[in-house]
């Protein structure tokens, strides 16, 4: 039977929202499904996005997505997707192999793909068709509506000033902030092929820019010392178009000023500040690598619950796809979860 695998039209919202949630009931379970406004929010995701769909007898049966992330010219993000009804029919296959020339024709030469359950068809699937595990990862879930806000009270270390601003970093901070963004590449990043990106004010301004026109309400606060020099931070959004649900982004305390509490602390003072104004928010989301302890820890004290654990994938172009693995297992899906 033909499989017809075209680029996403936005006249097919309400087919792919529908493929997502069959996805989100069958492979995870143990997720909220999504919202229609959610399933839209994913479609505004940061970066070059690239999304198909496959059609047979006229019904989206599947969909293959790429990520192109800046400053990781090399690396593709893959998402395939297949509805459960319709696996181990190559479906799966067929859309991964029909999107590998389109990433090879952009420069990319590793394909990496995440939330992979890697004990279950998913896991199955990848490594049969090349792929192998490169990062484990867990999400966790705060339910706000459920939280005792008094773990939020957290004092402030001493020594340091938490600072806070929405949507544009100080004029008198940036640079230092920037300088702390680096600190990233400290954290647990396995074997992803994912560099973590080069933090300048240019790049600051311009995803504030992006943040603006998308209409999320982008928010930080910062651990600032007595030298008015930023030492750590923590970010988080809120969307528009899914405004239940607030996406943590990175936290990162630079290593000279660990171990005093300020990761805590700044993920407190930013979740009463969000709970604050933002009465829609039911649930905050965030995904630490599994190996990050620390973090995962700061975040079960704030209320955080650890609801999954995940495997990211990855393979290099010309060892991936059909061609050089045997068509077993199962056509899986990967939840659209913001990293953070």
């Amino acid at each position: 039977m033909t499989l017809d695998i075209r680029p996403f039209d936005e006249a097919e919202i309400d087919e792919y929202h529908e493929l997502r949630l069959a996805l989100y009931r069958h492979d995870f379970p143990e997720l909220p499904t999504p919202t229609r406004e959610a399933t839209v929010s994913t479609l505004s995701r940061h970066g070059d996005r690239l999304l198909w769909t496959a059609r047979r007898d006229q019904r989206v049966v599947g969909k293959v997505s790429v990520l192109l992330l800046d400053d990781n010219e090399h690396l593709a993000v893959v998402d395939v997707a297949v509805l459960p009804e319709l696996r181990r029919q190559g479906i799966g296959t067929a859309l991964l192999d029909f999107v590998l020339p389109h990433v090879r024709d952009r420069g990319c030469t590793v394909v990496e793909g995440g939330y992979v359950k890697l004990d279950g068809p998913g896991g199955s699937w990848t490594r049969n068709r090349g792929f192998r595990e490169v990062q484990s990862t867990i999400l966790q879930i705060l339910e706000l509506g459920e939280v005792d806000r008094a773990r939020w009270a957290v004092d402030t270390p001493e020594g340091y000033e938490l600072v806070r601003w929405r949507g544009h970093v100080p004029d008198e901070l940036v640079a230092s902030y920037a300088e702390a963004r680096r600190a990233i590449a400290d954290a647990p990043w396995g074997e992803s092929a994912e560099h973590p990106p080069d933090w300048t004010v240019e790049r600051v301004r311009r995803i504030e820019v992006e943040r603006r026109e998308q209409g999320i309400d982008l928010r930080t606060v910062a651990a600032v010392d007595t030298h008015g020099t930023v030492v750590g931070l923590t970010e988080a959004e809120a969307r528009p178009k899914d405004p239940t649900r607030l996406m943590q982004g990175d936290t990162v305390v630079l290593k000279a000023h660990r171990g005093h509490g300020l990761g805590v602390a700044m993920k407190a003072e930013l979740l009463r500040w969000f709970t604050a104004e933002h009465g829609a928010l039911e649930q905050a989301w965030t995904r630490t690598a599994a190996a990050n302890t620390y973090m995962a820890d700061v975040n079960h004290r704030l209320g955080f619950a650890t609801v999954g654990r995940y495997g990211a994938v990855a393979g290099p172009i010309g060892t991936i796809g059909s061609e050089f693995r045997p068509i077993v297992g199962s056509d899986g899906g990967n939840p659209d979860c913001y990293a953070g």
